[in-house]
């Protein structure tokens, strides 16, 4: 099956939380404007902490951070504070899903970036309680595309 194959069936699985804004905020800023980049493209609504403290609009359904990691600090420590700085922004029953970056991944390619939005689109997919229109194991390709996008510096991960 072709990536945008993967990608639609995954998307169609999560279409009715896409509906509402996603909320990208973070401290790896080339990874953010990646992401954007994507939403963009996609025709999804993005919000972030400057545009939803001005204007009140619904509370993201999905949240996405982008954290670099700068070794110093746990990432997921890091990341958990983050979230809840942001509670007043997000549902409380949004999906978290958290992206670390490391100094490895500084230029990342098509494909790679590829990967990463396959990957994040299977967490939100898992995350959605109720029937799945797929299995909740990975085939051997989505189990290769993760263990690229670890060996490249990148860490998907899903909180609550």
């Amino acid at each position: 099956m072709s990536w945008r194959k993967r990608v639609e069936r995954l998307r169609v699985s999560a279409a009715h939380l896409l509906t509402g804004p996603i909320f990208l905020e973070g401290d790896a800023q080339e990874l953010l404007e990646l992401l954007r980049a994507g939403a963009r493209d996609s025709d999804i609504e993005v919000s972030s902490s400057a545009s939803a403290s001005t204007a009140k609009s619904l509370p993201a359904s999905i949240v996405i951070l982008a954290i670099e990691s700068d070794g110093r600090r746990s990432s997921i420590m890091k990341a958990s504070s983050m979230l809840r700085n942001m509670e007043r922004d997000v549902a409380p029953d949004a999906i978290r899903i958290v992206v670390v970056q490391s100094g490895r991944s500084r230029i990342a390619p098509a494909r790679l970036q590829r990967l990463l939005v396959t990957e994040i689109l299977f967490e939100v997919t898992m995350a959605v309680p109720g029937p799945r229109s797929r299995p909740s194991w990975r085939s051997f390709r989505e189990r290769m595309g993760l263990a690229t996008l670890d060996a490249a510096g990148l860490q998907v991960l899903r909180f609550g």
